[in-house]
C-alpha cells in the first residue's frame, strides 16, 4: 500500500461564504416540481417562480430589507 505524504490539502483557493446576511437569516429555496419556492428563516413564502436564479436573489433582496428592520 502506497503511503500518503506529510502535506495536507491545499486549501488557499477554497470559496469563503461572501453572503451579506448571516447564515441563520438567509432564505430556504425548494424546488418543486418545475417551480422553485422561497422561504424566510420563519418558513414564510417570500417568491415562488420558474426561474431558481430570480427567485435566490429576489428572497436575498428581502431578506436583506427585513433583517434590517
Amino acid at each position: 500500500m502506497p503511503r500518503p505524504s506529510g502535506k495536507g490539502k491545499n486549501n488557499g483557493d477554497a470559496q469563503l461564504d461572501e453572503g451579506d446576511l448571516p447564515r441563520s437569516e438567509r432564505p430556504t429555496i425548494i424546488e418543486r416540481g418545475k417551480k422553485f419556492a422561497g422561504y424566510d428563516k420563519n418558513g414564510k413564502l417570500i417568491i415562488l417562480g420558474y426561474n431558481r436564479q430570480i427567485v435566490q436573489e429576489y428572497s436575498d433582496a428581502q431578506s436583506k430589507i427585513r433583517f434590517k428592520r
